[in-house]
């Protein structure tokens, strides 16, 4: 069985982290699926949307399989399968999972079906649009054994949500409610568990009407321009905007207005 299950649903990708028998922690195959899987969402043009959710109705990912790839990485333990030789051989793919290693500018839409702990919490931060069950929690329990939460977390943390509430959960290690996650700004949306694959489908679907090319200059200017000086970030925001009006679906979308019917992008 797959440590991640990835199916295309047309334009849309959707990536299941997929042990839920083991509270999906991602194990060496999973890093490497993983890794993968959003390649793959990358390199095809068909692909408009990504939807990241996991199997099971109590555990999002509680981070990482530490008892199975700690060893691998202090060189206690050899590899042994071939997902396991890649992980070692290929240093960026835990940055890869979490999409430090290279952006993706496709929009990504987390779907969170219960708990995320660790690098759970630190993939939700990589998606744009979070949708968290009713029933989801959030924690970087990492600095309670002695390490730090280096996926991302204390690099965007800060920078997504205010200060103080950045740092009662990255300094705090306590358990943080789906409410009290929408309250800080952590997920987009709450809804009862039985919705949320429903609710992740309307907004993949939403997403899928606009202009692809139009959201991922939208996304690529929010990323890139984050710590830019204003005059810099504002430069690039037009750069940016003088290339998507040269697109043919800025033309479709005007036709199409004009004409009073929905539009037909093609990502051109």
């Amino acid at each position: 069985m797959s440590a991640i299950y990835f199916e295309k649903r047309g334009q849309q990708a959707w990536i299941t982290l997929n042990r839920p028998e083991a509270k999906n922690m991602l194990n060496g195959d999973a890093f490497v699926e993983l890794a993968d899987a959003w390649d793959e969402v990358r390199a095809d043009d068909e692909i408009r949307v990504a939807v990241l959710t996991a199997a099971g109705d109590e555990d999002f990912c509680c981070g990482g399989d530490l008892a199975k790839v700690i060893p691998l990485w202090m060189g206690t333990k050899q590899a042994e399968t071939p997902a396991e030789k890649r992980l070692l051989a290929d240093p960026t793919i835990p940055d890869k999972i979490v999409l430090k290693a290279e952006p993706l500018y496709k929009p990504v839409i987390g779907a969170i079906n219960g708990r995320a702990l660790g690098g759970g919490t630190e993939l939700v931060q990589a998606t744009d649009i979070r949708i968290a069950a009713s029933s989801a929690t959030f924690a970087l329990p990492e600095p309670k054994v002695g390490i730090i939460p280096g996926a991302g977390s204390m690099v965007r943390l800060a920078r997504q949500l205010p200060w103080a509430h950045a740092m009662k959960i990255l300094l705090g290690g306590q358990l943080i409610s789906a409410q009290e996650a929408l309250a800080m700004g952590l997920v987009s949306e709450v809804v009862p568990l039985e919705n949320l694959q429903e609710r992740a489908q309307y907004y993949a679907d939403n997403v899928c009407r606009q202009a692809p090319l139009a959201l991922q200059a939208i996304k690529r200017t929010a990323l890139e321009t984050h710590t830019l000086p204003w005059t810099d970030a504002f430069k690039f925001e037009m750069e940016q905007a003088a290339s998507v009006m040269m697109s043919k679906d800025a033309r479709e979308g005007t036709k199409a207005f004009k004409e009073k019917r929905e539009p037909d992008f093609k990502g051109q």
